[in-house]
């Protein structure tokens, strides 16, 4: 197996090594007959291979009719072989199923009209060549989707929905190999030998059954004598896995025994004993070749684990519905409390603690009711320290002025113990919130499939260059999008871009690093396979007053599912206070996306923090644009915030809302949108500095064109400074976007 990871870390050996399958395949599959009649396979493979791939199908498929003098018999597969070579050639590495059925069967059908014209095809022939059409671009099809499986590299990544293309080509090529007769050697007979006890060996007696049964059909397609033996090479395969455990000698005995017994069967034919003969050598070659370790180097399933990862997945999200549910209880029973409490007016309260037992009780409030209550309620409005003026001909006055203080001082503790208990509940509730919200991402996370022979391939790599790994996962999404997550433990000083670097090379797929993480000893990557699209930024701001901070914060990041946001945050008023408080709301924010959450749930957690912060109204608004850079959808948030331009094409958008900001009341609830853009379209997030007299001047510089983005946002901040005659009346801040292609720029 270490020979294998030499070879991948070479590409220049590895494309020499794929260029030699292929030739070698195509020379044996050249020769495929189906009932003794020639079968146009290398035009399905060709049509569904890169255009190098393609043309080396080609060379070695006219390679085999020359040598074998069938140049003549096969005019109509090389014609359509060399169209299918052709197309795939102007169309380029587009890897479509589709397409490449639309072109094994488009060359096929052409082939056969242009040769049928010329009087070549005569009578049922047509029925056979109109088959032959079907065949190729079902085949094709077929090869195309297990060519989007080998993506990723080796191991190959095979999920349940690919099991049925795969069991095609498996079928297809074993039937071809078996054509291929070098002296008394069949090369598919072998190979199946081989292939059938490696998987009775790897996946046991439901492997073994599955791979005889496929083995079985290849062999009768390719030659009918040999019916005896194929009818039990499904029930030796089974009984090999029954004994799977057993030393591979055991394995063998028990198969070639099995596959002995169907020799009886075919009544001493010779072609059945010619087969079961390759059989054997196939299974010598399965006794001293390590086909385990080459299984788990070559193929993984990518169902592995799957139940326990639903199980524990539900367990998470149990537990977080739990908390949830804890959380409501708790509210509910808060809310019922505050609304039973009915505090008793400060007036009321002194005059039951002073007046009742007052000789002057009857002049005051029986005589002159509506002046008394005028007073008090006057005294009870007067500041805490302000002196109360009592009513003219009261009895009491000092005694009277010092309850109203006393009064007035309890219910000022009072209210300030209220406030912060309910800032507490805040607090609590949102951190509960937490839990709940990190828990259901952890669910959904358990229940990602990852691919275990790839990780563990990663694991190995890295440690073999003496990096010290605690875990790594590897999984693809459904569009093979790979993304590598890495957990490092603390000794050797690397920086992410070298952890990059080390893992392109070995798997020769461009990484780029989406998020490095530090906590205590531990170190978290996260690394992603370039996505269709790519996110270009640049930003610009001016300050009110030169000589303090911008009170907006920007911030551009990534999350570990290839989504790439845009956060913008304009703090109350101006200067250091404005800085602080939208740091905080990026800050938190990014945190928050990044461990899991998404932009509602994060922003209504910020929420609750910038109520709880400080006794003072503060707050801030909060801009986000999500863009997921596989299909270029971008979700614009906007939680009190200035307007976004969108250039789509040749259209110039406004999104705008009237929203509240951060921080202001209980429950934050955001203007959203989804739009659908490509590659050449723009994003400007614009702060409320800047008025919306300018939108026509960037509506006009879009729409020009061919200018480099931070000079536009630069032009743009300059002209709002320019409209506002160098002083303008809010912080300013342009954050610009361009949507782009890997290889392209903006």
């Amino acid at each position: 197996m270490l020979l294998l990871d030499q070879i991948r870390q070479k590409p220049q050996t590895t494309q020499a090594i794929r260029l030699s399958v292929c030739a070698v395949s195509a020379c044996l599959i050249a020769s495929a007959k189906l009932g003794g009649i020639l079968i146009p396979l290398p035009t399905a493979f060709a049509a569904a291979l890169p255009p190098l791939y393609a043309l080396v199908m080609l060379a070695g498929s006219l390679f085999t009719y020359f040598l074998s003098g069938s140049v003549t018999h096969a005019p109509m597969l090389i014609c359509a072989l060399v169209l299918a070579v052709l197309a795939r050639w102007v169309l380029g590495e587009r890897q479509s199923p589709l397409l490449a059925a639309s072109i094994a069967g488009a060359s096929t059908l052409i082939s056969v009209v242009m040769f049928g014209f010329a009087g070549l095809i005569h009578g049922n022939d047509w029925l056979l060549w109109g088959m032959a059409v079907l065949l190729t671009a079902g085949l094709a099809y077929c090869a195309a989707e297990v060519r989007n499986c080998c993506a990723g590299g080796f191991p190959l990544r095979i999920r349940k929905s690919d099991g049925l293309f795969c069991a095609a080509c498996y079928l297809a090529l074993a039937a071809a190999f078996c054509s291929a007769q070098i002296f008394l050697l069949n090369i598919g007979q072998i190979l199946i030998g081989l292939l059938v006890l490696s998987a009775a060996k790897r996946c046991h007696a439901v492997g073994g059954l599955l791979c005889g049964t496929l083995s079985a059909c290849a062999m009768l397609l390719a030659d009918g004598e040999t019916v005896g033996l194929a009818a039990v090479i499904g029930l030796a395969g089974a009984a090999a896995g029954w004994f799977g455990k057993w030393h591979k000698g055991g394995v063998l005995a028990i198969y070639q025994a099995v596959c002995g017994f169907g020799l009886l069967l075919s009544a001493r034919s010779s072609a059945a004993a010619l087969a079961w003969v390759n059989g054997m050598i196939g299974g010598l070659l399965f006794l001293f070749l390590p086909v385990t370790q080459l299984a788990d180097s070559l193929v993984q399933w990518a169902d592995t684990d799957r139940d326990l990862a639903d199980l524990s997945g539900a367990r998470m999200e149990f537990l977080s519905g739990s908390i949830a549910e804890v959380r409501g209880a708790a509210e509910r029973i808060v809310n019922m409390l505050d609304s039973g409490e009915t505090p008793c007016p400060t007036e009321t309260r002194v005059s039951e603690s002073v007046c009742a037992g007052c000789e002057g009780h009857a002049d005051c409030w029986e005589n002159d009711c509506e002046g008394t209550s005028r007073r008090f309620r006057r005294m009870a409005e007067g500041g805490l320290h302000e002196t109360a003026d009592c009513p003219d001909g009261c009895l009491k006055p000092e005694l009277l002025a010092q309850e109203f203080s006393r009064v007035k001082r309890q219910n000022a503790l009072v209210r300030a113990n209220a406030a912060k208990l309910r800032d507490t509940r805040t607090l609590l509730f949102s951190q509960m919130q937490i839990s709940e919200a990190l828990l259901r991402h952890s669910a959904k996370k358990m229940q990602e499939e990852y691919h275990r022979e790839q990780s563990r391939r990663v694991t190995d790599m890295l440690e073999r260059f003496g990096i010290p790994v605690r875990a790594a996962a590897v999984r693809y999404s459904e569009s093979l999008r790979l993304t590598v997550e890495l957990y490092l433990l603390a000794g050797k000083e690397l920086s992410a871009e070298t952890v990059t670097d080390y893992l392109q090379e070995m798997l020769q797929i461009p990484l780029e690093c989406r998020e490095v993480r530090v906590r205590k000893n531990e170190q978290r990557l996260i690394l992603q396979s370039t996505g269709g699209y790519e996110v270009d930024t640049a930003a610009a701001q001016c300050a009110v007053h030169e000589d303090e901070p911008c009170g907006d914060c920007f911030d551009t990041f990534s999350d570990s599912e290839g989504n790439f946001y845009l956060a913008l945050s304009d703090g109350m008023g101006s200067g250091r206070d404005a800085a602080v408080d939208s740091k905080i709301v990026l800050s938190n924010l990014k945190l928050l996306v990044q461990s899991g959450m998404d932009c509602e749930d994060a922003a209504r957690i910020i929420n609750a923090v910038m109520l709880t912060k400080s006794g003072d109204e503060r707050f801030a608004t909060l801009d986000i644009a999500k863009i997921d850079t596989d299909n270029a959808y971008v979700t614009i948030y906007k939680y009190g915030a200035g307007p976004t331009l969108v250039k789509h094409g040749d259209r110039v958008t406004v999104c705008q809302a009237a929203t509240n900001p951060i921080g202001i009341l209980p429950q934050a609830e955001p203007y959203t949108t989804t739009l659908k853009l490509d590659e050449g379209d723009y994003l400007f997030l614009l702060s409320d500095g800047l008025d919306e007299a300018i939108f026509p001047y960037i509506r006009q510089q879009l729409l020009d064109g061919a200018r480099n983005l931070q000079s536009l946002a630069h032009a743009v901040c300059a002209k709002a400074q320019r409209d506002a005659k160098g002083a303008p009346p809010d912080d300013v801040t342009v954050l610009a976007a361009c949507i782009s292609r890997p290889s392209a720029e903006c």
